[in-house]
């Protein structure tokens, strides 16, 4: 194996010589390729770092054409990839992921059977619904996704908007704090969106990095803490600030066992419900990021006091009660105990569990403070993408019917009611 040696004189190579390499040089040089090799293999195989892995070209296009074409410089173009966030995450097929190897939130010919939950659609939901005609109620309408216009009966600003929730917000101001939203509609991303920075209107730019930095996973491990949350990339589901535990498989394999775990916070906070002040204890529950954009909705426990009466809007980001008719939640047997955890109702924890930890099936109501704990949460009623329900409910609210011995919905906590 030898080594070149260029000359190079005034920009031109003038000459070259060729040295042997020692057999010190070639046995280092051979250990360091080896070394790469298995390096990589690792990166390809075990999806090093959590992050985004397989080809380049899966997700980019470096030079701005595509089979002679212009690609343009707008869209998805201007952060050099083939497709926009509803582009790669949606599927004409009726699998767990996309063409780009992205989790599907969109199936465009509709979800298996219709249905939403474990082996129809991840955990958010899906956006199928509002695609379709008269769909307004059954998902968030998302500019992002070809032919959704805004929502024709509560228009752009979204009910219960309260423009200071994210006042002083480490990942920007929703809608800049405006008092409505004029003619934005919301997006996947962004000032107007859910996931990354609010800093910027961009849905791609507001995401920038997050892809490639993703939270570690790592070989055996079914589930990633995403406890830090102080980066787009490291916060739950890249929902900028917000903590939880994701499940690998997105909650498409869903059990009692292995799923989601959403952070939750008991808030007794006597500033929740003050018009002045907008106080939010805790910004870093799942409930918080959907007071972002729904701020009176989580604020807003009640008309006066946070524990008076009456309560006008169901409360959030609160402890489970182990009394009454909670105790037997998911349960239903009169034992005064809890059942295990239910995929259709699923509780917040005020603790995120470890990789290591794991999810769990246990439920202890009236715990504020470990992993096993219950707290009332938004996404405990509600979908974050869409339902086949209006309201993005995770069930048919019309079916709820008190006295009639049904177990299912809002009967999985109000067990005395059924």
């Amino acid at each position: 194996m030898k080594n070149s040696i260029y000359n190079i004189k005034g920009g031109n190579i003038v000459g070259t010589a060729t040295k042997p390499k020692t057999k010190m040089e070639v046995q280092i040089m051979s250990k360091l390729l080896i070394t790469f090799m298995v390096f990589l293999s690792i990166v390809l195989t075990y999806n090093y770092a959590g992050a985004v892995a397989g080809q380049c070209s899966n997700c980019h296009t470096m030079h701005d054409s595509q089979g002679g074409a212009d690609q343009g410089d707008s869209g998805a173009q201007s952060q050099l990839l083939l497709a926009s966030c509803a582009g790669c995450h949606t599927t004409s097929g009726a699998g767990q992921t996309t063409t780009y190897g992205a989790p599907a939130v969109l199936h465009s010919a509709g979800t298996a059977g219709g249905a939403q939950g474990n082996g129809a659609t991840n955990a958010g939901g899906d956006f199928y619904w509002v695609t379709q005609g008269g769909g307004d109620a059954k998902g968030h309408n998302v500019a992002d996704i070809s032919g959704v216009s805004a929502d024709a009966t509560i228009g752009r600003t979204p009910p219960g908007w309260e423009p200071n929730a994210t006042s002083g917000f480490t990942f920007g101001q929703v809608a800049g704090g405006a008092a409505n939203w004029g003619a934005n509609q919301l997006t996947c991303a962004g000032t107007y969106g859910c996931h990354g920075n609010h800093t910027t209107a961009n849905s791609l730019q507001a995401i920038t990095g997050a892809h490639h930095n993703n939270a570690n996973t790592g070989s055996g491990i079914t589930a990633t803490a995403a406890s830090a949350a102080n980066t787009v990339a490291n916060s739950y589901r890249f929902l900028g600030g917000i903590k939880g535990l994701e499940d690998a498989d997105w909650n498409w394999n869903e059990t009692a066992a292995s799923h989601n775990e959403y952070y939750g916070k008991n808030d007794t906070s006597t500033e929740r419900d003050n018009d002045t002040t907008d106080t939010y204890q805790f910004k870093e529950t799942s409930s918080y990021f959907c007071a972002e954009c729904h701020g009176f909705f989580h604020s807003r426990i009640d008309a006066d006091a946070t524990f008076g009466s009456p309560w006008v809007r169901h409360p959030t980001d609160i402890v489970l009660p182990n009394s009454g008719e909670y105790d037997d939640y998911n349960s239903d047997n009169g034992d005064d105990t809890a059942g295990s955890y239910s995929l259709q109702v699923p509780v917040a924890r005020p603790v995120v569990p470890t990789n290591a930890e794991g999810s769990s099936s246990t439920v202890s109501p009236g715990d504020s403070t470990t992993r096993t704990g219950a707290i009332v949460m938004c996404l405990s009623c509600h979908r974050a993408h869409g339902s086949p329900y209006a309201d993005l409910l995770r069930w048919d609210y019309t079916t709820i019917t008190v006295g009639a011995g049904t177990t299912t919905g809002c009967f999985v906590c109000h067990t005395d009611k059924n």
